[in-house]
């Protein structure tokens, strides 16, 4: 896939962020398929030219948009792995929620770019940057859990939090909450 063409000066830096940031709200509003480059172009009062000049095609936007939003989740996790060394589980599980939470309500464009369909190339080290990160999270608790948990878990609860993300904001907090203290209950069984 063709990369984003850096700006070298302040001037091009800022208008590829406001390039970014009419990208993301248009992708929330709008939803991958529907979005246009031109509506993105519009949105950051900039020319189609000048969009085309930074991002060749709309998964070049995303893919930008995906590798930011992504390093700003794995540095919430590296942040949460230095708090987390001798939690329990369910503490675990319990701080990750809350953390995935925040960051998802942050950066709702995230669960958007995960699920474009086409091309996995892209997404594929991402999700396994979040997977490795949330085993390491789980490998570290105390009491133990073993090591085939530890991978499932890794790989359930993402999925967890894309279930409350298809949801209307009323609804996700709610099932948000469900979805932890199933998750808590369930480690908090296993280990006693």
């Amino acid at each position: 896939m063709t990369q984003p063409r850096a700006p070298a000066r302040e001037k091009g830096r800022a208008r590829v962020a406001a390039l970014m940031s009419a990208a993301v709200a248009t992708l929330v509003e709008r939803g991958f398929e529907a979005t246009t480059m031109t509506e993105i172009a519009a949105r950051a009062g900039a020319s189609i030219g000048t969009l085309y000049l930074f991002f060749a095609t709309k998964d070049v936007l995303a893919q930008a948009i995906l590798a930011e939003t992504a390093g700003d989740l794995s540095a919430r996790l590296d942040g949460l792995s230095e708090r987390a060394a001798g939690l329990t589980p369910a503490q675990i599980a319990d701080a990750l929620f809350a953390e995935l939470a925040a960051f998802l309500d942050e950066h709702p464009v995230y669960s958007i770019l995960l699920d474009v369909p086409g091309d996995e190339g892209w997404r594929r080290p991402v999700r396994a940057r979040r997977r490795q990160q949330i085993s390491a999270l789980f490998a570290q608790a105390k009491p133990a859990l073993p090591a085939k948990q530890v991978e499932r878990l890794a790989v359930i609860v993402p999925q967890l939090m894309r279930i409350a993300f298809t949801l209307d904001a009323k609804q996700r907090i709610g099932v948000l909450e469900e979805l932890r203290l199933m998750l808590s209950h369930h480690l908090t069984a296993a280990v006693t």
